[in-house]
């Protein structure tokens, strides 16, 4: 059976995150914080987005206003 999960993010510019690898590149990263629920699959933790090395927070930004406009949903789907 399958299973659907949805939430409403918003996108926010994060500056200096450490990366997964835990490298000292302090990337930027958009952070994706719910609006009402949480993907059930997230648990306590969060989502973010992490955008290549050289990527400015003033990309970032466009970029985050773009995903705003353009993303209705983030959905999980199981099965």
């Amino acid at each position: 059976m399958v299973k659907l999960d949805y939430a409403d993010y918003k996108f926010t510019v994060k500056e200096g995150s450490p990366s997964v690898s835990g490298a000292d590149d302090a990337p930027v990263s958009l952070c994706c914080e719910p609006r009402t629920s949480e993907l059930s699959i997230v648990g306590s933790g969060h989502l973010s987005i992490h955008l290549k090395k050289g990527i400015s927070c003033d990309d970032a930004q466009e970029i985050a206003k773009n995903l705003e406009q353009w993303i209705e949903k983030i959905s999980y789907v199981k099965g």
